[in-house]
């Protein structure tokens, strides 16, 4: 048949060509849902934003050459990844009516950063109530020193690897202890004195998905962060930098049991990793909080020689 119809048999390639990148992206939309099946199908979940652009413009690119078939794999990536994020940019979830102001800012400060004199003129400008701070050694507790004057409650747990915390705090501290949840890395948990009968914050930086073994203890310390959330009767906030997206399994492990919310909900995707590059740019530093608890506002801060991006959240605790 090709050797009698030769255009005929070039536009089947060029179709089939132009049909390839539609079915992909299909394809990674929906194994976006399947991460509690392996970890690998767990990454897919990651960039739907990109999925939903990339998918936009092939649409636009190749309305004559694509088959109906590749139309269909388009209309799949656009309405599932827009569906997915149409809670980030709907209209913001109503303030609290009345509480107490508790304004945050969490950051992982990288570990190497050198310029660590950066990093503390911006919180001592941004003059946050709690700052949560990851990837905390020897070297970012010593620094730290010069803020206690600002921030005088305080719980540094360094360590000599990425996973050392700190929470430094001008609202007093209850009870402040250093967890693995889930057999996960340190998180800090502690009360704060905000509102009526104040607030339990957990601070955590999971391990990164970058193997099996890691990604599970990863979604083990989420779901456990999970049901620890979903047994207090105090309202609620999670901070960190969580190594999960709002659309993979582990963060929506952690979301459900309370009902956390993620303070950029109607405000759009804020992405804050990797801060080195433009793209790919994702959101995987959060700050969760339960129903209860308003936000006025929510916005990722200022390079700070990081490779994250700083969250900047104001809430109302009631």
């Amino acid at each position: 048949m090709n050797a009698s119809d030769p255009a005929g048999a070039r536009r089947r390639r060029t179709r089939t060509v132009f049909d390839l990148p539609a079915w992909g992206l299909g394809a990674v939309t929906l194994t976006g849902f399947t991460g509690r099946w392996h970890w690998l199908l767990d990454l897919t979940s990651h960039f739907r934003w990109y999925y939903l652009l990339a998918a936009l413009v092939w649409y636009a690119l190749t309305s004559r050459r694509r088959s109906r078939l590749a139309t269909a794999w388009l209309a799949i990536a656009v309405g599932v990844n827009a569906w997915a994020m149409l809670a980030y940019w709907l209209p913001a979830h109503r303030k609290a009516d009345g509480g107490e102001p508790l304004a945050m800012v969490s950051l992982n400060v990288r570990a190497e950063n050198p310029d660590k004199q950066r990093t503390l003129a911006y919180l001592r400008d941004r003059n946050a109530d709690v700052v949560v701070l990851l990837e905390i050694d020897d070297a970012w507790a010593t620094a730290l020193r010069d803020l206690e004057s600002v921030y005088p409650h305080r719980v540094v747990a360094p360590q000599p690897g990425l996973f050392g915390i700190a929470v430094l705090s001008r609202v007093p501290l209850e009870a402040p202890r250093v967890v693995e949840p889930g057999g996960g890395s340190t998180t800090v948990i502690t009360g704060l004195t905000r509102g009526k009968q104040g607030c339990l914050l957990m601070a955590a930086h999971p391990l990164a998905p970058v193997s099996g073994a890691w990604a599970a203890r990863r979604d083990a310390q989420l779901a456990a962060m999970g049901e620890l959330a979903a047994g207090e009767s105090r309202p609620v906030i999670v901070a960190g930098d969580l190594n999960a997206t709002p659309w993979s399994h582990g963060f929506r492990a952690l979301a459900g049991p309370r009902g956390l919310r993620d303070s950029a909900i109607g405000r759009g995707v804020q992405a804050t990793w990797n801060a080195r590059l433009w793209a790919p740019r994702i959101p995987i530093d959060h700050v969760l909080v339960s129903p209860e608890i308003g936000v006025q506002s929510r916005t990722v801060g200022p390079d700070v020689g990081s490779d994250h991006l700083p969250v900047e959240a104001s809430l109302v605790v009631p």
